[in-house]
């Protein structure tokens, strides 16, 4: 089994500072890069600024997307990516990180991709 990787190496990975406090655009541009990504939204919170979905890929792979603000002139997305295993015998699975660097910056970049589109009208 694989050591944890320390905190600040997982908030490194899963969160990104946009100097932007529009939550709605925020909170649209995130629904939007979910459901290009093949997820499907299960819940939203808007006055939390939370996002949930899922898709079914080699497994079901759950998102959650949340909103914090930082500053007063910026806001911290912060993405979280689980696989879900069953679990013999039990009715809920577990769900199991995803650390693949590569999957939050896909993310990441596609949300960078439609703030700035959407903000310049494009």
């Amino acid at each position: 089994m694989r050591p944890a990787a320390p905190v600040e190496q997982l908030r490194a990975l899963d969160s990104r500072r946009f100097d932007t406090t529009n939550q709605q655009l925020m909170l649209t541009a995130i629904v939007g890069v979910l459901q290009d990504l093949g997820f499907t939204i299960e819940e939203t919170q808007t006055s939390l600024g939370i996002v949930v979905g899922s898709r079914i890929a080699a497994g079901r792979v759950r998102a959650q997307v949340s909103l914090l603000p930082a500053g007063s002139q910026s806001v911290t997305v912060r993405a979280t990516f689980q696989r879900m295993v069953p679990r013999p015998g039990a009715m809920l699975p577990v769900g199991e990180r995803i650390s693949d660097a590569e999957v939050y910056r896909g993310f990441f970049d596609k949300l960078s991709q439609s703030i700035f589109l959407t903000a310049h009208d494009i």
